[in-house]
């Protein structure tokens, strides 16, 4: 009866899972709802049923890409269905929601990496270099838009779009993996609300206000700044680019620690809950808050002052 049951959700899932594929695939506009619901059906299936299982479903959703899908379906297939496995795993076995969100966005990462090189390797298809192509065709454009126009071109913002495409090709592993980060973050919160009403009980993330990294983030970034001022390498070399990339992720990482001490300051203070959202949103908005934020982080971790609170 069991096994008959694992199938008969498993033959369901996988239909599902064609469906919002084709989707993806045929209907441009759809995808950008659908891309968000490909791993429900292995999250789901994972989280209720054992992992040999689960691999199984994975499986049949590759053979159902291939045969309805482009040449895109399959990694699609792969890169979810892994992603949504590994998620529902760690939630079947009791993991708490940190360590299922930190594995699933590093399987989400592997995959983008993996299929990221095997495009360039095996079929010289460099999305990055396109992008940056895209972009800088972008700013010709409208370059010679003004000039048709009869007007002069601003040098200073030319050159700031410029070094901006320059800057996101250094940036590349670091907005990789954010981006792996933020899509699994958006995955949780759309899909585990699903999930829960059909009898799974999904974990919870303690509240925003309670994050608290490492110490040893500070002499990571302390390090990275001396290294910063030091050492000159060349552009587009691998030194430059992991110099520029781990000052990039420390810095957002204090950034969070400086917004997370502000969301426990008004916690403690019992200060509107729209305070902590405005800030957050002025600090995303306007450089000089983003610096003072990150600053705050760092006295947070430093001098422990939310500790201090505790004890007043």
């Amino acid at each position: 009866m069991k096994n008959t049951r694992m199938l008969t959700e498993g033959a369901l899932l996988l239909a599902v899972f064609t469906v919002l594929l084709i989707l993806s695939v045929y209907v441009p506009m759809a995808t950008l709802a659908t891309q968000f619901f490909l791993i429900m059906p292995f999250l789901l299936y994972s989280s209720k049923y054992p992992l040999k299982n689960a691999i199984v479903l994975v499986v049949g959703a590759i053979f159902m890409a291939m045969v309805a899908g482009t040449v895109l379906a399959a990694p699609m297939a792969i890169m979810y269905g892994s992603t949504g496995t590994i998620m529902g795993y760690c939630i079947r076995t009791g993991k708490s929601k940190m360590v299922t969100y930190a594995a699933s966005s590093f399987v989400f990462l592997g995959n983008i990496v993996l299929f990221y090189v095997i495009a360039a390797q095996l079929f010289g298809m460099n999305f990055l270099d396109e992008l940056v192509r895209i972009f800088s065709s972008s700013v010709d454009q409208y370059v010679n838009m003004m000039r048709t126009l009869g007007q002069t071109p601003d040098p200073n913002m030319v050159k700031q779009l410029q070094d901006m495409i320059g800057m996101m090709k250094t940036l590349a592993p670091s907005l990789l993996l954010g981006g792996a980060f933020l899509s699994v973050i958006l995955f949780m919160v759309i899909n585990f609300p699903i999930i829960k009403r059909f009898g799974v009980d999904v974990p919870k993330f303690p509240p925003f206000r309670m994050v608290n990294f490492p110490r040893s983030i500070l002499w990571y970034y302390l390090i990275t700044l001396i290294v910063s001022l030091f050492i000159k390498p060349e552009e587009g070399t691998f030194l430059h680019m992991a110099i520029i990339n781990a000052a990039y992720i420390l810095q957002v990482l204090l950034l969070i620690q400086g917004l997370a001490f502000i969301f426990y300051y008004g916690y403690v203070k019992n200060w509107p809950k729209a305070i902590p959202i405005i800030a957050t949103v002025m600090t995303l908005l306007l450089p000089l808050f983003f610096s003072l934020v990150r600053l705050l982080g760092i006295i947070d971790l430093g001098f422990d002052l939310r500790q201090r609170l505790a004890k007043k």
